[in-house]
């Protein structure tokens, strides 16, 4: 059965762009049709897949695929480590620009000129 790239989504209980993905990787079947509007994508919807999703597709953030039978705990877990390592890096982003400011505060003070730029005398 063919179907559209908006009801295999919701066949498959996934995003339009995971299915997009999925036929890219060639990971499902489908074919582009010509209509007086445009091109359009016809996915082969298969009845057993249909009836049971596959497993959601999820990144961590570092862009890598986490296989969605670990659990939630883990998956918490990972989240939660990479939050803390970057509030680490912005407690000390926060110290180097309040250095920065610091200088460039100095460096103002220090070229300030003893007389107007257009005046020569």
């Amino acid at each position: 059965m063919e179907v559209t790239l908006i009801e295999a989504a919701a066949a498959y209980q996934v995003s339009i762009q995971t299915i997009r993905r999925r036929l890219a990787k060639d990971l499902i079947k489908g074919q582009k049709r010509q209509t007086p509007q445009g091109f359009i994508w016809m996915i082969d919807l298969e009845e057993e897949t249909a009836t049971t999703p596959p497993l959601e597709e999820v990144t961590n953030g570092a862009g890598a695929h986490v296989n969605a039978t670990l659990g939630a705990g883990a998956l918490v877990g990972q989240m939660q480590a990479r939050i803390d390592s970057l509030e680490a890096q912005l407690t000390t982003r926060a110290g180097e620009i309040d250095h920065l400011h610091q200088l460039l505060a100095q460096t103002a003070l220090n070229a300030a000129p003893g007389r107007p730029w257009w005046k020569f005398w």
